[in-house]
């Protein structure tokens, strides 16, 4: 399947052109996408390094991902949202891009670990250990290839 047509649609949309003709739109998109990606992966982070038994044990499981699960949230939709304008922006850069379908893949894969088995979690859903420690290093490989995906596409 070629994708090439709906990248150039993407590329040729108005917010797209927009933000590219901008000289403060870009950057102000981009320090937002990388906060929101910081809190998402600091948040998720924190979860993971509970489920695995490292740091916070006087706090249940649940309880900690449904302190931080609001958050994680607001991040991932600030994220989200930032990198749909930064693709906007750039979607014939991200075509030819190597590092862009790897991203991709791993948001996608990150995104339904989490809507599938770690917001059961804070439900108190019973899930067994070695279950729950395979999704919170899942999870950290994931997000943490998101984040370095990302960055390998300004050098790819």
């Amino acid at each position: 399947m070629n994708l090439l047509p709906f990248f150039k649609w993407c590329d040729a949309t108005a917010i797209g052109e927009f933000i590219r003709q901008s000289t403060v739109i870009f950057p102000i998109v981009e320090v937002v996408h990388l906060f929101g990606l910081t809190v998402l992966l600091g948040t998720l982070t924190i979860i993971d390094l509970r489920i695995l038994g490292i740091g916070m044990r006087r706090q249940s499981i649940p309880t900690v991902v449904s302190n931080l699960g609001p958050l994680t949230v607001w991040a991932g939709i600030v994220t989200i949202v930032t990198g749909i304008l930064l693709f906007l922006s750039e979607a014939l850069k991200c075509y030819d891009n190597n590092a862009f379908p790897w991203k991709m893949w791993l948001v996608l894969a990150g995104l339904l670990l989490y809507l599938l088995f770690q917001r059961r979690m804070t439900k108190g859903a019973q899930i067994g250990s070695a279950q729950m420690k395979i999704v919170a290093v899942l999870s950290l490989v994931f997000w943490y290839g998101v984040a370095l995906a990302g960055r390998a596409i300004a050098f790819i």
